[in-house]
């Protein structure tokens, strides 16, 4: 039988347990401080990171129409550590695949293209809004930003298919998951009192799913991030969608049965019956099957 979908992400990390066994002791108590957290606002606002400043000033740029590609650049710029990180993520494998070496943010735009430098530098600042400490960002913080940009790829790759903004859909497929890193670090801080239980039921991963797709929201509110992210994240548990809100709702569970199957959860022949459901373009698929072992590979 065909896992979940909406709980693959948990099975992933968990286990595939094939169980209607109620809740621990431990996944009780997870869910009781992420249910206390959600529901009081303003204990929920603590547990938010900062957004990055230079992603901010990034977005207002997107959003001013007298911006250039300069405006970008310098902004970028400001910070020297930062811009060296951008190149070197712009010669790599996944993005970069000529023999001459990007040695400028100039020369970055030229080969990777505006939309292309944004997805760089974002994802390398929003990196840096997952707090743990090493140990648990090994056993889930790792998975749970590999899955993030996998989703982000596959949302710009449908979104350009679609004629939808690129560069929005793989923004939003970025923080889409917010949510599933505060309960992270919630399961973080009871995991520290008991390494030994891992949380496995169904329940937990049904309700933990359902409960990050609601702090997610809650943070985009938070950020006061453009109109069009919030409600594309609003409206993921429910029938109507934008077309924005419609790619990242396909892209999420297109990148999970990616996951699925890699971890061998599901078949190749059951994986192709989804595709097929979701309409999706046999080339985008292989498109992104490519990309996405290299998006875990540089991701340390």
């Amino acid at each position: 039988m065909l896992t979940n979908i909406s709980t693959s992400f948990y099975d992933v990390m968990f286990g595939d347990i094939n169980s209607n066994i109620p809740m621990g002791k431990l996944e009780t108590k997870v869910l009781q401080k992420v249910r206390a957290i959600l529901n009081n606002p303003d204990r929920l606002s603590q547990h938010i990171p900062a957004l990055p400043a230079m992603i901010v000033r990034l977005l207002n740029t997107i959003d001013d129409p007298d911006s250039s590609v300069l405006s970008f650049v310098e902004i970028i710029e400001q910070d020297p550590s930062f811009a060296i990180a951008v190149l070197k993520t712009a010669n790599s494998a996944i993005y970069h695949r000529g023999e001459k070496e990007i040695v400028s943010l100039n020369r970055a735009i030229t080969f990777l293209g505006l939309s292309g430098l944004l997805r760089i530098a974002t994802t390398l600042l929003m990196a840096n809004v997952i707090p743990c400490k090493p140990i648990y960002y090994k056993m889930f913080g790792k998975q749970i930003w590999v899955h993030s940009v996998q989703c982000a790829t596959l949302c710009e790759l449908l979104a350009t298919k679609q004629d939808e903004n690129g560069f929005d859909a793989y923004f939003l497929g970025l923080i889409h998951d917010l949510g599933k890193i505060i309960v992270f670090d919630c399961l973080s801080q009871a995991l520290a009192e008991e390494l030994s239980s891992l949380p496995g039921t169904k329940v937990f991963k049904k309700l933990m799913t359902e409960m990050s797709i609601d702090i997610s929201y809650f943070i985009a509110l938070e950020w006061k991030l453009p109109k069009i992210y919030a409600e594309a994240l609003s409206q993921q548990r429910t029938s109507t969608r934008s077309a924005l809100a419609e790619v990242l709702y396909k892209a999420n569970q297109l990148s999970e049965v990616y996951l699925m199957m890699v971890k061998g959860i599901i078949s190749e022949d059951e994986c192709e019956n989804i595709l097929n459901e979701h309409a999706v373009d046999k080339d985008i698929w292989l498109k992104f099957t490519d990309i996405a072992p290299e998006i875990e590979n540089s991701i340390s």
